[in-house]
């Protein structure tokens, strides 16, 4: 069994390496989807704010680790050789599949640089991201606080860098994978 786990800024291109990996037979789940599950079974809208409201929330009643836990247990549930956690924010997202995969764990940093990661944001149109350079570092600052995500990046294996073009992050993904043993 192999776990990767993706961390990342906001817009540094976690998704794009997560589609990368399923080339490689790894399989997806997403921090984030637990708390999408939940906010449709609210009938919220799937907003940045709205997901973090809803992390806050069952963090706080059941800790830090919970939705962490929920991962890994997806993972065995459905028998994963290969798994992606996409979007792992706080320490607590790092640790618990550490401490469960041990050595089949490796945490991967996609790491970018600000102007880069906005720009991917104004093209994306997500809703909730942010329309000028000034709300994106406002929001940036905020999750860094709200995950104490500085820890998190600080936990990574191994780190992409993706400031070029998605042949170049393609060969950062392919250079992991000799890395990691998968040719």
């Amino acid at each position: 069994m192999k776990v990767i786990g993706l961390v990342g800024k906001i817009g540094s291109g976690k998704d794009t390496v997560s589609r990368m990996l399923k080339e490689y037979g790894f399989k997806e789940i997403g921090m984030g989807d637990m708390v999408r599950e939940i906010a449709r079974e609210r009938g919220l809208e799937p907003t940045r704010e709205n997901l973090q409201m809803i992390q806050k929330e069952f963090r706080g009643k059941y800790g830090p680790d919970y939705f962490a836990k929920m991962v890994v247990d997806r993972i065995r549930e459905r028998g994963w050789e290969r798994a992606v956690i996409n979007g792992i924010r706080i320490p607590e997202d790092a640790e618990i599949p550490r401490k469960e995969f041990g050595k089949d764990f490796t945490l991967v940093l996609v790491e970018a640089n600000p102007d880069i990661r906005f720009e991917r944001l104004r093209k994306r149109r997500r809703p909730g991201d942010p329309k000028t350079f000034e709300e994106f570092q406002k929001q940036e600052e905020r999750e860094m606080k709200l995950f104490n995500l500085e820890k998190t990046l600080s936990y990574a294996d191994e780190i992409i860098y993706n400031n070029g073009t998605k042949e170049e992050l393609k060969k950062e993904v392919d250079d992991l994978m000799k890395r990691l043993g998968f040719s």
